[in-house]
């Protein structure tokens, strides 16, 4: 388990490189010219995975399942998008620090009523008094990172 949590600490920290990445690239093209060169290329590389995987795998991807998936689940990747586009755009405003701040803490809300109502197939976590109290310390924390 904690190679797991390692392994994430680690994701989370490149994390942090993408946005101030793509922010520096959006000073020559724009923000909206830089995230879409980002998800080009994460395109490219997946595209890429996907055929050397077909190429040594056993068990090659069933590409007939795709037309079982609930619709809603395809929208990950607009997600990405808005997300990415977000950050490149807001990071010369706030700088890494408030952006992924910001970030994170909207998704741990968003996580939170996710759990609490169950949304999307998660296991139903009540919005107990402890979690509304992690989520005011959360909001004072963004509020202290980005004060300037």
């Amino acid at each position: 388990m904690l190679v797991f949590f390692f392994l994430a600490l680690s994701i989370g920290a490149i994390w942090a490189l993408q946005p101030v990445i793509n922010a520096g690239l959006a000073r020559t093209t724009g923000p909206l010219m830089a995230s879409t060169i980002s998800f080009f290329i994460g395109s490219l590389l997946l595209i890429i995975s996907v055929v050397i995987y077909r190429c040594f795998a056993k068990e090659p991807f069933n590409f007939a399942v795709l037309n079982q998936v609930n619709p809603i689940y395809y929208m990950g990747g607009a997600i990405g998008a808005a997300v990415v586009l977000g950050m490149t755009t807001i990071i010369p405003k706030l700088g890494a620090g408030g952006v992924l701040s910001s970030a994170i803490t909207g998704q741990l809300i968003m996580a939170a009523v996710i759990d609490h109502y169950g949304l999307l197939g998660a296991p139903r976590i009540a919005l107990d008094s402890m979690r509304f109290i992690g989520i005011i310390f959360l909001l004072i924390g963004v509020n202290l990172v980005i004060h300037r």
